[in-house]
């Protein structure tokens, strides 16, 4: 049984890195996909304000009387 706990105690400081870089690469992943999500839906809106912009703009050259 000592060799059990021994053989852990030794290697406890493995397990707290790969327990913290773990939890650290979550965050980041977590991050990276939050942050894309959020560039995807900023785009969409800009590329509709845009569109709605050339098409009132579009409209008000129609308008126009030719002369």
């Amino acid at each position: 049984m000592e060799d059990y706990s021994k053989n852990i105690t030794e290697n406890l400081g493995w397990l707290e890195i790969a327990f913290f870089y773990s939890i650290a690469i979550g965050v980041c992943f977590w991050q990276w996909w939050k942050m894309r999500r959020e560039v995807r839906e900023m785009r969409a809106e800009r590329e509709a304000r845009e569109a709605e912009e050339a098409a009132r703009k579009d409209d008000e050259e129609s308008e126009k009387p030719e002369g």
